[in-house]
């Protein structure tokens, strides 16, 4: 239904659906990508322009919900979709991460599906600037959304294996992106610490 879907309304689909995905939306990002991604394998859309079209629908979305956290709050953290998994503790533990590294908390939610909105909701409503959300959002969607619609455009034929590829790559980026903040991080402290 969803790949019907995508080569009927092409990129305005495509757009839609991501953005919506978002909001909160139960439409998984990665699928829509993949389908449009073996849209454009087949010549229905364009490889280039499905890559931008899907970047800007998921950025729109993420914007679209960091500003409704923003403008009203505790309404969207008690709201179903994230007071489910945002418990107590995982909000004590977010909360001191956005504190100390908003910007990296942001670009790392945005590959965590099951905490993406609790992330953001929050994050809006602990003051991350729009500049900063902005930024570690669409520089983080920028490193998976031409991934996953590559996988989708090499591996048309096979979408499901794909699909299961893309969750383990996403995983294996996210480790790599960890690995590398954790080191910056110690470097700085080493640094400051020869300084003293």
């Amino acid at each position: 239904m969803l790949q019907a879907l995508l080569s009927r309304f092409g990129y305005l689909a495509v757009l839609a659906l991501l953005a919506g995905a978002g909001l909160g939306v139960p439409i998984p990002e990665e699928a829509t990508q993949l389908g449009a991604g073996a849209l454009a394998h087949q010549g229905y859309l364009r490889l280039p322009l499905v890559i931008a079209v899907c970047w800007l629908g998921i950025v729109l979305g993420d914007l679209a919900f960091f500003l409704l956290a923003r403008r009203h709050g505790e309404r969207v953290l008690r709201s179903r979709p994230v007071a489910r998994v945002l418990t107590p503790a995982r909000r004590d533990r977010l909360e001191a991460h956005l504190a100390r590294h908003a910007f990296l908390s942001v670009a790392v939610a945005r590959h965590t599906s099951g905490l993406r909105l609790a992330a953001f909701a929050l994050a809006a409503t602990h003051g991350v600037r729009l500049r900063t959300f902005a930024l570690a959002d669409g520089l983080s969607a920028l490193l998976s959304v031409p991934l996953v619609v590559s996988v989708g455009y090499l591996f048309a034929h096979h979408l499901g294996t794909a699909e299961r590829g893309v969750r383990r790559v996403e995983l294996a980026v996210l480790g790599a992106v960890l690995l590398a903040a954790a080191v910056a991080v110690w470097l700085r402290r080493r640094r400051a610490r020869a300084a003293a």
